[in-house]
């Protein structure tokens, strides 16, 4: 797979989108001759996300959420070194 952080070819140019209304389309540049990629995600509008509610149960007291980066006992998921697996 290559590398297009480091491509200087203009393949990773950000255009100034300013302000558009959700209505908004916005077209992304074409790419340059040097880019050898099709991207079938051209001129598709971005989507947009529902996210539920955080309901309020098993809520850590202040200084336990605190230290755990949490009040809510659902999301304290913490990390322990081993990608995806939980093993």
């Amino acid at each position: 797979m290559q590398n297009y952080h480091q491509n200087n070819c203009g393949c990773r140019q950000t255009p100034d989108y300013g302000r558009y209304s959700s209505t908004q389309y916005v077209s992304r540049p074409q790419a340059t001759p040097c880019c050898d990629r099709e991207d079938s995600l051209d001129g598709m509008p971005l989507a947009m996300a529902y996210v539920p509610w955080q309901t309020w149960q098993r809520i850590y007291d202040a200084e336990k959420g605190f230290c755990r980066g949490t009040i809510f006992e659902e999301l304290d998921k913490p990390f322990h070194g081993m990608g995806g697996c939980n093993r």
